[in-house]
C-alpha cells in the first residue's frame, strides 16, 4: 500500500470521526423550551422549588399540592421542559384524583443547570432527586407514580429499575439507545457516534436501556401503563413493542396514526390515564 493509499485512509478516517464528533456535539445541546404555560392554565395553584439531583445539580421544578394522600412525578422529554404541551395535560387528571404532583426540569432543560444532555444516562440522578425531594415531602416512592415522555419515559424506567415506585407510565420512550441511534444515524455512522458519545459524554449507548429495565419492574410486579403512536417517526412504535415483550402484563396502548408525544390529543387520554390510576387502588 502506497503512502498516498495510507495518506486517503487517514483522512476518510479523521472525516469520519470528524462528523461522529460533531453529530454527538450538536445533538447533546438540547434547546431551551420557553412556552410560557403554567399549571395555572387548568386553574391549579403551584409554586416554585428546586429539586437536588443524586450527583448535586439544583434543578428547576413546579410544586402543585393535592389532598396529600399520593404523589406523582412528571418528567419531559429532550428538547422540552416542565411546561411542554405534552406534559400539561397529565395534570388535571392527576389533580383530579388528589394527587400531590411534582414538575421536574431536567439538567441543560428548562430552567435547569447545564449545557448537555446525556439522552437519560446522567439524567436518571435527576429523577432519583425528585423521589428524594418527595420522600422529604411525605411521599416515600411506594406511593409515587413517575411519569414520562420519551427520553423521561426512558429515565423514569432506569430509575424505576433501581428504586421501584408505586407505578410507571412510559409515553414515546425508547427501549435501547443503541438501537434508536442505529436507526437515526445508520449502522455506517453509529461506532463513530458510540465513540464519541464515550468521548464526549462518557456515556455508553449500549448500556442504556429501558427495556431491561421493564424486565427487572415486572419482578417487582411495579405496574406499568405504556403509550406509543404508530406514526412515530422520533421514536419508533417498535420500541414500544420491545418494552412490552420485556414486561407482557403492562397495560399497553398503541395509538393508530398518532405522531412521538401526541398521546395527549387523544379524546379518550384523560379517560385512559385516569381509568389506570383509579386502578392503583391505595398504597402498596
Amino acid at each position: 500500500m502506497s503512502g498516498a493509499d495510507l495518506l486517503g485512509i487517514a483522512a476518510l478516517l479523521l472525516g469520519y470521526l470528524g462528523s461522529s464528533l460533531q453529530l454527538v456535539w450538536r445533538q447533546s445541546r438540547p434547546g431551551r423550551e420557553n412556552t410560557g404555560l403554567t399549571p395555572a392554565l387548568y386553574g391549579l395553584d403551584f409554586t416554585d422549588t428546586t429539586v437536588t439531583s443524586r450527583d448535586g445539580l439544583e434543578l428547576a421544578a413546579w410544586w402543585v399540592p393535592g389532598s396529600g394522600a399520593r404523589a406523582a412525578l412528571l418528567v419531559h422529554g429532550l428538547n422540552a421542559s416542565k411546561a411542554s404541551p405534552y406534559v400539561l395535560p397529565a395534570l388535571p387528571v392527576y389533580a383530579g384524583l388528589g394527587y400531590d404532583v411534582l414538575l421536574l426540569d431536567l439538567r441543560a432543560h428548562g430552567a435547569s443547570p447545564g449545557t448537555r444532555t446525556t439522552l437519560g444516562a446522567r439524567e436518571v440522578n435527576d429523577v432519583l432527586g425528585g423521589l428524594d425531594w418527595l420522600a422529604a415531602h411525605g411521599h416515600p416512592r411506594e406511593r409515587v407514580v413517575l411519569h414520562g415522555w420519551s427520553m423521561g419515559a426512558a429515565t423514569v424506567l432506569r430509575a424505576a429499575a433501581q428504586e421501584p415506585p408505586r407505578a410507571l407510565v412510559a409515553d414515546s420512550g425508547y427501549a435501547r439507545l443503541s438501537y434508536l441511534l442505529r436507526q437515526r444515524v445508520g449502522p455506517w455512522l453509529y461506532p463513530g457516534a458510540a465513540l464519541a458519545s464515550h468521548w464526549l459524554l462518557g456515556v455508553d449507548p449500549a448500556t442504556l436501556a429501558p427495556e431491561k429495565a421493564a424486565a427487572r419492574l415486572r419482578t417487582t410486579g411495579t405496574p406499568l401503563y405504556l403509550l406509543h403512536g404508530t406514526a412515530d417517526r422520533t421514536v419508533p412504535v417498535d420500541h414500544a413493542r420491545r418494552i412490552h415483550t420485556a414486561y407482557p402484563e403492562a397495560r399497553y396502548w398503541l395509538l393508530e396514526g398518532y405522531p412521538h408525544v401526541s398521546a395527549w390529543r387523544h379524546p379518550e387520554y384523560a379517560a385512559r390515564l385516569r381509568e389506570f390510576l383509579t386502578s392503583l387502588g391505595g398504597e402498596r
